[in-house]
């Protein structure tokens, strides 16, 4: 057992003890994609306070900003942008680095990866997380690992945990890093990725959790408002070369800690927050069909999702036993994007309440949980329907802790909007008409030959109303006498052209 203790030398100019009521809104900006010629140096900025994935921008980002798969950003308690970081250095909200925040985690891997103007970022895969000051509300930390690379095996291990610390009342609001590369603890070589966080029983304070490669340690940080502790627990199995490829997650209540990895299976631990101690563990095997691990838990904090590749996977955490409780959701359906296979990798659970999974390579596709609360199939999985107008560079999908685990919505399944035509891919072939409708609405789908595909009705919090098939007649009368007067998605998912389509209906009496 080792515990340290570090003093923080930040002068705080305002110290803040109060809790923030209300939803906050540090993860609503999501950024991510390639920073490269061939795209105009652009990436995908989705804002959940403007419809989440229903409108996706596209920006222009500055130079040495490719967001990769060591991807961290975070927004100020109202939604707004304020920095993101690809392990290499702190961009600002308009896309530059920002006052200090160039050669973040320096060293001989930061000379090797990080020059590269158009690169993605640090060489790791999830090493990189932002959080608010428990102690500032204009004070933020990015936590981060320093890589070092080891020629003669080729091999880039990782002997640090660093902070830098951020100052958003520097430069008109866009910040300044105040304190840069400051060392948390060394150690031999830690467990490349898996860092999270979660929230001490306090509401402010933030244990942030690390694994020793061959040992099996968990380095277990408490940063509170004016230091940073360390301790550590020997608990599980040991770690491996191959515990490398995964991912770790809190439950949204705090009360799990779960990491997924090829080595290691599935280890789910109870997680106390008021003292940090892992303890219960259990471990669920589950079918191998390679690399690229992710894992999400459902806003109830019930339902773990396991992502493997080319299969999904469902356990239930309030079962008596995880493993029998196993379910197996999908398998990997074969579409390519068009050179590279649409994989299931790393998973997000989003503020609209839906878990986003990336693809394990290159792919302008994601997928999405939409009812991740609900069991089983009914959890609604939807591979490659979300078309991203920029291509997203293999796992980059933005690292975010559960920031609302104490307050009464965990996320709001009412972001989602339906805007006038919200097409997944291109497909251009519904229309709905009259549209206000009163007593029978048409629903047709144009076809130059052969046309096979199935219409589906949903309300606005996405409860299904009706389904229609299409085969042989193209047009489809609905009666929409019964349904209450509001606004319903008509999405029309074509067989033939393997694509979908959403317009926008609204029933009035």
């Amino acid at each position: 057992m080792m515990k340290k203790q570090i003093t923080i030398i930040t002068l705080l100019s305002i110290i803040s003890c109060t809790t923030i009521f209300g939803q906050n809104k540090y993860d609503y900006n999501w950024l991510f994609g390639i920073a490269a010629p061939q795209q105009n140096y652009t990436a995908n900025l989705i804002d959940f306070n403007r419809y989440g994935f229903d409108h996706i921008d596209s920006i222009i980002l500055g130079s040495g900003a490719g967001t990769g798969s060591n991807n961290a950003e975070i927004s100020d308690k109202y939604g707004n942008l304020l920095f993101y970081s690809n392990g290499c250095r702190i961009m600002d909200s308009t896309h530059h680095i920002m006052e200090g925040g160039d050669s973040i985690s320096y060293g001989d891997a930061w000379e090797r990866f990080c020059h590269d103007e158009y690169g993605d970022g640090y060489p790791t895969l999830r090493n990189t997380i932002a959080l608010p000051s428990p102690g500032d509300e204009n004070g933020y930390f990015l936590l981060h690992k320093r890589g070092e690379w080891d020629y003669n095996s080729d091999y880039l291990y990782m002997p640090e945990l660093y902070y830098s610390y951020v100052d958003m009342t520097q430069n008109e609001g866009k910040g300044k890093v105040i304190e840069k590369n400051r060392i948390i603890f060394s150690t031999t070589n830690l467990v490349q990725g898996y860092l999270t966080a979660c929230k001490h029983t306090n509401g402010k304070d933030w244990w942030v959790i690390q694994m020793e490669k061959d040992t099996n340690i968990y380095f277990k940080v408490l940063i509170k408002e004016d230091t940073i502790e360390v301790d550590s627990q020997s608990i599980g199995p040991r770690f491996t070369l191959l515990s490398n490829p995964g991912q770790a997650v809190f439950s949204p209540d705090g009360s799990k800690y779960v990491l997924y990895n090829p080595a290691n299976e599935c280890l789910i631990y109870d997680f106390d927050r008021e003292t940090g101690e892992l303890s219960n563990l259990h471990q669920v095997e589950v079918q191998d069909s390679g690399a690229f691990y992710g894992v999400a838990i459902s806003s109830n904090s019930r339902f773990l999702y396991l992502s493997a590749r080319n299969d999904l996977f469902q356990v239930d955490l309030f079962a008596d036993n995880y493993q029998s409780s196993l379910i197996h959701i999908a398998h990997r359906d074969g579409f390519r994007d068009p050179y590279f296979p649409s994989t299931f990798s790393f998973s997000q659970l989003a503020p609209d309440c839906k878990i986003y999974i990336v693809s394990g390579t290159t792919n302008n596709h994601i997928h999405v949980i939409n009812k991740p609360n609900e069991k089983g199939e009914a959890c609604d999985f939807r591979q490659h329907s979300i078309n991203l107008p920029i291509r997203n560079n293999n796992f980059s999908i933005p690292n975010f802790p559960h920031f609302r685990t104490d307050e009464d919505q965990i996320c709001d399944s009412t972001i989602t909007w339906i805007p006038d035509e919200y097409i997944i891919k291109k497909i251009n072939k519904l229309s709905v008409y009259p549209n206000p409708a009163s007593d029978e609405a048409t629903i047709s789908v144009y076809s130059d030959g052969y046309e096979q595909g199935k219409i589906s009705i949903y309300t606005i919090t996405g409860e299904l109303v009706k389904t229609l098939n299409i085969d042989s007649e193209a047009t489809k009368s609905l009666d929409v006498r019964s349904m209450k007067p509001g606004v319903y998605a008509v999405e029309y998912d074509s067989y033939v052209n393997v694509g979908r389509e959403v317009k926008k209906l609204v029933v009035v009496k």
